[in-house]
């Protein structure tokens, strides 16, 4: 299977059925005043990329064939899904992997729902749902806290630091502004987290997840930094919760289709091998002899793959994200 970013076909696709007689003056960039009209552009994209996009129309037109023979469809509901859990696994830099993979959100849906139909051609959701009941702590979401931190030299500098923000001679703010000696909270927001429970120090882990919100802790060791200790404050703590399948569901796709690549790239070569495919452009008879050649091959006949056992061992793909400051972490084809 591709990942998405690789996955640009069908983009070029789309501008290659655009053109039109009347592009042919139509001016799509200008070097030093001289114009590259579209005409020329979709031409040498022809050249260049033709044959690849004519195969992977003719494709994904054999996906979309094979799975309404078998009833199987990918809802709205079920892309949304998973474009949420790329984006939100990407964060910020969302906009910037569009950018470079040459992509709108809209490329991205078109490939997610392709690529969940491969998937659910090949792995049944039985399977599916078996790998996510045997993994389900794996999907689930655990208890998470955002704190900030004061990163002091000594345990009796923290004590004393600590006894000036009790008393309101100092505010937890200025104590990170300006006596803290990590500059990672000192940062505008100062802020750590959302951190896992479970995850890092068990000794801060159990006072972030047990002292009120807005309370300062006892002077903590800070296993970040050598002789030195800290004072937490959390500010938002989120309560666990489970994760059912229809959400987890993407998650399953991309752990399950790790260990798949092999039967997947088969189940695609003897798609083609099976179709009945006519090319009738003289410029892609290349793509012709490759058809002819599978088909020759006498593959399998394409039936209900088999049920696997289901993998119980969780990839990383099934794991909670590591934050990306922590105290001391992919539509496919």
């Amino acid at each position: 299977m591709r990942r998405l970013s690789r996955l640009i076909m069908v983009a070029i696709a789309v501008m290659l059925a655009a053109v039109t007689t009347g592009c042919a003056r139509r001016a799509i960039a200008k070097v030093n005043g001289d114009v590259i009209t579209e005409r020329e552009f979709f031409d040498r994209l022809q050249v260049a990329q033709g044959r690849q996009v004519l195969d992977r129309l003719i494709l994904e037109k054999l996906v979309e064939q094979k799975a309404k023979q078998k009833k199987i469809e990918v809802t709205e509901a079920e892309v949304n899904q998973f474009v949420q859990d790329l984006k939100r696994e990407s964060g910020d830099r969302w906009p910037q992997y569009l950018r470079a993979a040459g992509q709108t959100e809209e490329d991205v849906r078109r490939d997610v729902r392709d690529n969940m139909l491969i998937v659910k051609l090949i792995i049944p959701e039985s399977e599916m749902k078996r790998y996510w009941e045997q993994n389900r702590t794996r999907f689930d979401e655990p208890a998470a806290v955002t704190y900030r931190r004061v990163v002091l030299g000594s345990k009796a500098e923290a004590e004393k630091v600590r006894g000036q923000i009790v008393s309101g001679k100092l505010t937890f703010a200025q104590a990170v502004k300006t006596l803290s000696k990590d500059p990672v909270t000192q940062q505008p927001g100062g802020e750590i987290g959302p951190i896992p429970q479970g995850y890092g120090d068990p000794d801060l882990d159990q006072t972030l997840f047990s002292i009120p919100l807005k309370q300062v802790s006892e002077p903590l060791p800070a296993a970040f930094a050598q002789d030195a200790y800290q004072l937490v404050e959390v500010g938002k703590r989120t309560a666990g919760r489970k994760v059912g399948f229809s959400e987890a569901e993407s998650r399953v796709i991309r752990a399950l289709t790790r260990t798949r690549e092999q039967e997947i790239g088969d189940f695609l070569s003897d798609l083609r091998a099976e179709a009945s495919v006519t090319i009738l452009s003289q410029r892609y008879q290349s793509l012709a002899e490759q058809y002819a050649q599978l088909k020759q091959q006498k593959p399998p006949k394409i039936g209900a793959p088999a049920e696997k056992p289901a993998a119980t061992r969780a990839t990383a793909e099934t794991a909670p994200a590591k934050p990306q400051t922590a105290p001391e972490k992919r539509a496919t084809k």
